[in-house]
């Protein structure tokens, strides 16, 4: 994965972090790593990794996600 696209997916608006990036990859790759019947699906099937699916599912836009304020 290019850095190129990471640096693109920063300019998002509701992903402004690399932190966040990370964690988002993190939940997905936890949900990947451990599917229960909620669980979607791979959406990218370049990869072989759980970690680098997720993190390429999140910068190619594939999973979406919100910020929940507490």
């Amino acid at each position: 994965m290019p850095l190129l696209d990471i640096e693109k997916i920063l300019q998002k608006p509701n992903l402004k972090s690399r932190f966040k990036l990370v964690h988002v990859a993190g939940l997905r790759a936890r949900e990947l790593n451990t599917p229960n019947e909620d669980t979607i699906p791979k959406q990218l099937h370049e990869y072989n990794k759980n970690t680098t699916t997720a993190l390429g599912e999140v910068i190619k836009g594939k999973i979406d996600f919100e910020e929940i304020d507490e």
